[in-house]
């Protein structure tokens, strides 16, 4: 092989273990490798940042650096009250835990117009599809609105459900980032259902969510009276838009 024979039997004596240590015990709060660096010199260690880094990549502490996705601009669309149901249907989810402390989120859905509850669906997670899957059971049994306004969550920017609105003509009016309040009549509502029923009751299944909301939803639409809509319930102002 041309070389030495000294070369070909040589093993490498450094040891590395006290670097190692010292690495794990600055990272225990799960600082990147610039504050561990300097951690390491206040406390008097001697190594420079060149022996320190490659015994953190060897030890497979380097940290992945999340970059935010870039939204488009989002232009701020007036809150008005429709003067038809099925104009604009605002969604938005509200999350809380079970008795087990698993999460579970609650997709609301209510018609601007006149603030019926469209529909409530309680999942554990709502990816996409799921969301389009849900939608599309309740445009089947109710029908479907000329407009859904939403926040920028990831179910609502995905291909998936843009392309879906796009192929159903539904335009998505999204709401600027960080402004809750352009989406107010379904942030209104999700207070209301809160406080009402999350913050009320300790659930020990989603099933007992689910039939706590459906019962909420019923007394929501047919016997709370709502001040904005002179104190009738959405579906008697509803009926009384019809007539």
């Amino acid at each position: 092989m041309d070389i030495h024979r000294s070369y070909f039997y040589y093993r490498e004596k450094r040891d590395d273990t006290e670097v190692e240590e010292a690495i794990r015990s600055a990272a225990q709060y799960g600082d990147g490798f610039w504050k561990i660096f300097k951690s390491l010199r206040r406390n008097g260690k001697p190594w420079n940042h060149k022996k320190v880094y490659r015994v953190y990549k060897n030890i497979h502490y380097e940290k992945r650096v999340r970059l935010k996705k870039r939204l488009p601009a989002r232009e701020k669309k007036p809150l008005e009250q429709p003067l038809e149901p099925f104009t604009t249907w605002s969604l938005d989810f509200v999350s809380d835990v079970l008795e087990c402390g698993r999460k579970f989120r609650v997709l609301n859905i209510i018609d601007d117009s006149d603030r019926v509850v469209v529909t409530q669906e309680v999942s554990m997670s709502f990816p996409a599809k799921r969301v389009i899957r849900m939608l599309e059971k309740v445009i089947w049994l109710s029908g479907k609105p000329q407009n859904i306004r939403c926040d920028n969550g990831p179910e609502f920017i995905s291909r998936e459900f843009q392309e879906w609105c796009k192929g159903n003509d539904i335009q998505i009016l999204y709401i600027q980032p960080g402004k809750p309040t352009q989406n107010s009549y379904v942030e209104r509502f999700n207070e209301s259902y809160r406080k009402a029923i999350l913050d009320a009751y300790i659930f020990r299944t989603v099933e007992e969510v689910r039939q706590m909301t459906e019962q909420w939803k019923r007394y929501y639409n047919y016997e709370r009276p709502h001040e904005s809509l002179d104190n009738m319930t959405p579906m008697e102002y509803r009926k009384k838009k019809g007539e």
